[in-house]
């Protein structure tokens, strides 16, 4: 294509003289076409890239405020809702890190810098959350939710980072499936944390 291109160039280049236009009027012309075809060229590369890395979900009108109390894992919060001084545990929808609090568990790979991460995402920020079709809370009153800090959701986030597998699907609650799948997908083929540990992610979790 590149060959074609330069071909096509040279016979507008010998038409123009032909026509009596002097190479230095012709030369503007072509140094204005080469940094076009530069600039389409980058600009096609930025936005392959950017597609790989930038999440396109935005929080919908009706999430619900909340402060952030603590970080529990890379995949719980404690936060306290407006006007309530009240703690409440938030279990991010869809998505298991490793284990780094859990009893009787060992501090499994990763599992501290999936933890340091989410802090590094919510500390400092506004944070909402969003629940889905079934349900606020788990059975053991946790809230369900997708978290988002200054409109970014973290879900999908801790995926996309390779800090997070995509897990514990269960309908309704399963609105960003195929987004947090893509993700994962990316995650994976970039081998990014969790992923470059070959065999360490499975099905059922994480396998030391």
């Amino acid at each position: 294509m590149k060959k074609k291109k330069t071909i096509i160039t040279s016979v507008t280049v010998a038409i123009l003289l032909a026509l009596g236009f002097s190479y230095k009027q012709i030369e503007p012309l072509l140094s204005f076409k080469t940094e076009m075809e530069a600039s389409s060229s980058n600009t096609g590369l930025n936005q392959l890239e950017t597609a790989k890395v930038v999440s396109t979900i935005t929080p919908p009108s009706n999430t619900v405020p909340v402060k952030l109390d603590r970080v529990i894992d890379g995949d719980t919060l404690a936060v306290k809702m407006d006007g309530d001084n009240t703690s409440h545990k938030v279990r991010l929808l869809l998505i298991d890190t490793p284990e780094s609090v859990k009893p009787n568990t060992p501090v499994q790979p990763y599992a501290k810098e999936a933890s340091n991460r989410m802090k590094e995402l919510v500390q400092g920020k506004d944070l909402q959350l969003e629940y889905d079709a079934g349900g606020a809370t788990d059975k053991y009153g946790r809230i369900l939710a997708y978290v988002y800090a200054n409109k970014k959701q973290l879900n999908e986030t801790m995926v996309r980072e390779g800090f997070a597998r995509v897990a514990y699907v269960y309908k309704p609650n399963t609105r960003y499936l195929t987004e947090l799948n893509a993700a994962q997908a990316f995650a994976k083929e970039e081998k990014r944390n969790i992923w470059s540990k070959e065999g360490y992610v499975t099905d059922s979790g994480f396998q030391d």
